[in-house]
């Protein structure tokens, strides 16, 4: 009897030990998830604050339609539809990669210049901004539709909060005309909301593959300007003409993009833009069409 009493009581102590390391694996997946969660949103915060950087950079940027705020998340939507957000945060423990631009107007990552242009020049634009991912602990970036590359010093560390590091503040005025954002050097960037102007073209979401000789037509939204004729590389020709009536999204104009001929020689990046811009005095608002040559 003892015996038995002997093995019952060991196998109640080996069924609780079981139980104390099955609750124990259960609370490290459940923080394990926390942690691969908190890091998805850091990086979203990351590369959303980095997309409103570049469009501060940027001197040829789309006019703000309107800008809303929710505890100090600002959701801006510009001229041609798109819709940038921007986050006021704090400093956190996530050690994420310090982002600025040079004197030169190159984008620099963790101190490492990157040879990749931020601001653009003489009308040009940059030549795009960083995006960010986190892969086996460590940050990696990439520009545009470049390969992904490692951060030089880019351990991702074990902190537990989020952090913004762009911006200290932002605001609308009380009339909602102006929109000011406060950068963490104090650098002051306001610009106006004008949400009469709006220039947009529908399917440009995506670059557009041509034929050689081949026609497409695009529906363009257009108010609170005059349209001026559409900018396009050498070889295509773009139009952009009134419909007779706006029709049911209230797109009022048509751009007819014209391809390449097929006498032209392609070449290895034929990746261009069509643009279209609407000006109301020193106001601008733009949009553009990514058209390529089909191989």
């Amino acid at each position: 009897m003892k015996y038995i009493k002997s093995y019952i009581f060991l196998t109640l102590m080996v069924v609780s030990l079981v139980g104390c390391k099955v609750d124990d694996l259960k609370d490290d997946v459940n923080d394990l998830k926390d942690r691969v969660a908190l890091i998805e949103e850091q990086v979203k915060l990351l590369n959303d604050n980095v997309e409103v950087l570049a469009y501060v950079l940027d001197p040829q940027q789309k006019t703000i339609k309107s800008v809303t705020e929710n505890n100090g998340q600002y959701v801006i939507t510009l001229s041609d539809g798109s819709v940038m957000t921007l986050t006021i945060g704090q400093p956190g423990t996530i050690v994420q990669p310090e982002i600025s631009v040079d004197n030169n107007g190159y984008w620099v990552v963790n101190g490492n210049p990157t040879g990749v242009k931020a601001v653009g020049e003489d009308g040009k634009n940059g030549e795009g901004y960083p995006e960010f991912r986190v892969e086996e602990g460590k940050w990696r970036v990439r520009f545009g539709e470049s390969g992904w590359s490692d951060v030089p010093g880019g351990d991702l560390g074990t902190g537990t909060s989020l952090g913004d590091q762009f911006f200290e503040s932002a605001s609308l005025s009380d009339d909602g005309t102006v929109f000011t954002i406060v950068g963490t050097k104090g650098q002051v960037y306001t610009f106006p909301v004008v949400a009469s102007l709006v220039c947009e073209i529908n399917g440009n979401e995506t670059v557009v593959e041509f034929d050689y000789d081949s026609v497409q037509e695009f529906d363009v939204k257009i108010s609170g300007g005059e349209p001026l004729a559409p900018i396009y590389p050498a070889g295509w020709r773009a139009e952009l003409t009134k419909k007779e009536a706006d029709n049911a999204d209230e797109y009022n104009y048509t751009l007819t993009v014209y391809a390449m001929l097929s006498s032209r020689a392609a070449t290895a990046d034929n990746t261009s833009d069509i643009v279209v811009r609407v000006n109301n005095g020193t106001l601008w608002a733009v949009d553009k069409l990514q058209v390529k040559m089909k191989p």
